[in-house]
């Protein structure tokens, strides 16, 4: 299978956490033990996507669609099981048996992070030398860096040469020059036959991912370059657009104070990191984008996001890229999106720099009041239109309200809308339902306003459509295999009952049968959910069946009653479809028998058979459970 094998599935799935791998494609916030989210899979506006990762399985209660973290990245993906599980195990670091082709292609990422990290530990080693490095740290100094802060960030130095870092890795790591080219460290010269190294007299910034490797730089000039920044071009491990800059220093930090910080550049990141503003992260010099924006969202319960953007034009432009960005992932979600002004227009590196003078506070105490006194998007876009022309007089008041309209019709919540319309037209001096009018006519004219639907127009989702054609032993199977996984006395109890057991429904009987080949070799009941999902993986029917049972564990978990009762009424209840079955089958064949002598025999057979299921109606948790079993084995043999 390509290098899966049922150890691979099982070290991946240990691995590779189903909460961090969903979170990063879909905007999740924490209920209760769950995390719930606009579902990826079909188009809503109310959040019915649930990650329970103590279970290991996600849940759309909208779509029907739901499986384990494999699941998620095929259907999310539009690839197969095995490319699945391959695409983990090269995120998670899990070995693969690989065929010679695949395994050069994993080699060749893994060979490229590992000149990243030889070049970030060259750059580090540059700037500490006493000749090469004097003009870098002269400049770190400068700026206030503090040597924790250097080696926190691994900050480097590129010497001013053509080919030191491309004389070192072609010597220390025997790479070729074309292989260095291909990782985006060095560039062909057009004319010559030779290359160069991209970065020359620049402080080194590496850029890291989630998982703290190093996959790109920005080198910042020393000189008088006219590019202040350079940094490295897209590669097999890096793509612009999909990484956030300190995000891997920042995410328990984010979680830890549920917020987070957005800036725009290196030292607006680096900066706060120094004075203790450690949830910060950096958009790389792009416009957020949906992935980085999905990224930084992921790791604080309450979804606050702070973005901190230049005060300048090209700052307030940035700000509202950036919540349009993240309106558009979270949309049912709650985003807290909130902007910091930057006291005295400054950004948020010079700002945290500034020493205070005359009693007039600045640095960390001028931003931490920033931070807290940040105004929630809506205000801050309000306050920004509100600036952008005058008020005074009958046109003033005129232009102002129609530049609040659209602002304002964006608004989702009624109540809240309603409440802002009152006071702004309190504020202009106008009649308030003048702007109400405004902004509903605002929201008509664009689509803003509910998509009002009948109950006849209503479509049922594919898990109501699926329950209604489902009879009663269909819920009795999922609930049987559900006892399994309530705890281990259960378990055993069940096994025995079960032993020679046959479930109707196909699906079901291969879980049973993955649940006989498990036997007792397991821990816990969690181990041998783990152990079902690690085996059925492959089985996307199975699976998905799993995952149904897996749903109801709780359910049966929290009903009153003893563990042999309810077995023995689900028991009776399949019973009962299997009788129910043969009876259909006896009475189609009784229809079109061909003699007296075929009918005699399939009317004898029906009433044995009625007779039999009669009896099963009366079997209660006081029979003799041989009377059960007896019965049982009649009805069998009748059926066969």
């Amino acid at each position: 299978m390509k290098g899966v094998t049922q150890e691979v599935i099982a070290d991946v799935r240990s691995r590779a956490n189903i909460l961090e791998v969903v979170a990063e494609h879909v905007v999740l916030k924490r209920t209760g033990k769950e995390h719930k989210g606009r579902c990826p899979f079909h188009d809503e506006k109310t959040p019915s996507f649930h990650v329970n990762p103590d279970k290991g399985i996600y849940k759309c209660f909208g779509c029907g669609e739901g499986g384990d973290v494999f699941a998620f990245i095929q259907k999310y993906r539009g690839i197969d099981f095995i490319d699945s599980v391959r695409e983990l195990a090269h995120k998670y670091g899990v070995q693969l048996v690989e065929s010679v082709e695949e395994k050069q292609q994993y080699d060749r990422r893994t060979a490229i992070l590992l000149l990243y990290q030889q070049a970030s530990e060259f750059y580090a080693r540059m700037l500490k030398d006493p000749n090469q490095g004097i003009v870098a740290r002269e400049y770190l100094a400068k700026r206030g860096v503090t040597d924790e802060i250097i080696e926190r960030f691994k900050l480097g130095y590129a010497p001013n040469n053509w080919d030191s870092l491309l004389n070192y890795l072609t010597t220390a790591a025997h790479a070729s020059p074309v292989t260095l080219a291909e990782a985006g460290l060095v560039r062909k010269h057009p004319e010559r036959n030779s290359h160069y190294d991209l970065f020359r007299h620049r402080l080194m910034i590496p850029i890291f991912d989630e998982q703290g490797r190093v996959i790109a730089f920005g080198g910042r000039t020393l000189g008088d370059d006219q590019v202040k920044y350079l940094n490295s071009p897209e590669t097999p491990i890096y793509t612009k657009g999909q990484h956030l800059f300190a995000l891997n220093l920042a995410k328990e930090s984010i979680k830890a104070r549920d917020a987070v910080i957005v800036v725009e550049g290196y030292f607006d990141a680096i900066t706060p990191h120094q004075y203790g503003f450690t949830n910060t992260v950096a958009t790389l010099g792009t416009a957020l984008t949906e992935a980085q924006a999905k990224s930084l969202v992921r790791f604080t319960e309450s979804k606050r996001v702070f973005l901190a953007f230049d005060a300048d034009a090209a700052g307030a432009k940035a700000v509202e890229r950036g919540s349009e960005t993240l309106n558009t992932i979270a949309e049912g979600i709650g985003i807290d999106l909130r902007v910091i002004r930057i006291p005295g227009g400054k950004d948020p590196d010079e700002c945290l720099r500034t020493q205070a003078q005359d009693g007039v506070e600045a640095g960390s105490e001028s931003f931490a009041r920033a931070l807290e006194q940040a105004p929630a998007l809506i205000d801050y876009q309000l306050e920004q239109a509100m600036a952008a022309g005058k008020t005074e007089g009958h046109l003033g008041k005129i232009e102002s309200a129609k530049r609040l309209v659209p602002i304002l019709a964006q608004m989702k919540n009624a109540v809240a809308r309603g409440e802002y319309i009152r006071q702004w037209a309190l504020k202009l001096g106008i009649r308030e339902e003048e702007l109400l009018s405004d902004v509903g006519q605002f929201r008509r004219d664009n689509g803003l306003g509910p998509r009002a639907q009948s109950q006849w127009q209503r479509k049922p989702s594919q898990s109501q459509a699926r329950g209604s054609l489902r009879s009663g032993y269909y819920e009795a199977e999922q609930r049987i295999i559900a006892l399994y996984l309530t705890s281990r006395d259960d378990y055993d109890l069940v096994q025995r009952a079960m032993a020679d057991e046959e479930l109707i429904t196909p699906a079901h009987q291969r879980v049973k049968e993955a649940l006989d080949g498990i036997g007792s070799l397991f821990d816990t009941v969690q181990d041998l959910q783990y152990k079902l999902m690690d085996r059925l993986a492959p089985d996307k029917e199975a699976a998905t069946a799993l995952i149904e049972v897996i749903l109801k564990v709780e359910e049966v978990r929290k009903q009153n009653a003893p563990i042999h009762v309810l077995l023995l009424q689900l028991r009776v209840r399949l019973l009962q479809e299997r009788a129910s079955r043969a009876l259909a089958k006896l009475r189609t064949m009784l229809s079109s028998a061909q003699d007296d002598s075929e009918q005699a025999q399939l009317q004898s057979k029906i009433f044995e058979l009625q007779g039999l299921d009669r009896n099963l109606t009366v079997i209660s948790p006081d029979s003799d459970p041989s009377e059960f079993e007896t019965l049982r084995r009649k009805i069998l043999t009748a059926v066969a």
